[in-house]
Parts: C-alpha cells; sequence; structure tokens
C-alpha cells in the first residue's frame, strides 16, 4: 500500500486534535502542517504500515500530553510525530536511518531529534508492541477515514 492524500490529511487531523490544547506560536515561520506531513514522509521514504504505527502511537501517548509543559517537546504535534515516525521505523524496520539522517530529512539538529525520541519513548512508557488484534482493528478504523 501507499500513502495517500487522504491518509495524509488524517495524520494531520490526528495530530490536530491530540494537540489542539497546544497553541503554536503565531510568529514561528513553520509551513503548514500537511506540507511538513508530506515532505516528512516523502524524505523518509516511510511505509504504509510505519505511519499506520506512528499514528497508533500518538494515541497510545494523548492522555500524557495534557499534563506536559510548555517547553517540554511533547506540547508540539509535530515534534511527536516525528518522533513516534522515527520510533516506529526503529520499531518495525530492519534498517534504519540514524539520528543523523532524520536530521537532515526534518532539518531539526541532532540533539533535538534525540531528546524527542527519547521524550516520547518516556511518553508511551517504551510500550511499543501492539498486539495483532489491536493493529487489525486500527488498520480498520485508519481505513475508514482514508
Amino acid at each position: 500500500k501507499f500513502i495517500t492524500g487522504q491518509f495524509i490529511d488524517t495524520a494531520g487531523l490526528i495530530i490536530e486534535v491530540i494537540w489542539a490544547n497546544f497553541s503554536v506560536n503565531p510568529s514561528a515561520k513553520i509551513i503548514p502542517l500537511r506540507l511538513f506531513l508530506q515532505e516528512t514522509l516523502r524524505r523518509s521514504r516511510t511505509s504504509y504500515s510505519t505511519l499506520q504505527t506512528a499514528l497508533f502511537y500518538l494515541f497510545r501517548i494523548k492522555p500524557q500530553i495534557s499534563s506536559t509543559q510548555n517547553n517540554d517537546p511533547a506540547t508540539c504535534g509535530r515534534r511527536m510525530f516525528l518522533a513516534a515516525l522515527i520510533v516506529a521505523s526503529k520499531y518495525l524496520q530492519d534498517r534504519n536511518y540514524s539520528n543523523r539522517a532524520w536530521s537532515k530529512i526534518s532539518g531539526l539538529p541532532v540533539h533535538e531529534i534525540n531528546a524527542n525520541e527519547i521524550c516520547f519513548l518516556k511518553l508511551i512508557d517504551y510500550n511499543l508492541f501492539i498486539a495483532e488484534d489491536i493493529f487489525k482493528r486500527w488498520s480498520s478504523l485508519l481505513l475508514t477515514h482514508i
């Protein structure tokens, strides 16, 4: 399967919903969320299943998001999406990009990639396994929205 525009829109909606209570600095020069997702997925050549897994992970950390502080990377949906993508990729794929490569893909410094990944792993309590029946239900749910 390949990642469609509708799937990217669904991913964007998930991020917007989970991080609805956190505002982006209006003076920050950032690209639109859809373009960020599109470019990140294109540059990283992310597989469909890796994206599915990353989005599932975002829902898994959702309960912890509301209690984070403003300077915490967890308050940024884009950073947590990227961290989820990195972690999902490392969990699912035999060959992975280094964090230096993710830095080039995303434009973030390596130390921020590292910090975001650690923050994400703590939020998810290092629980990366998804039971097969849950993943099948998640996949079906996603398919109804794309």
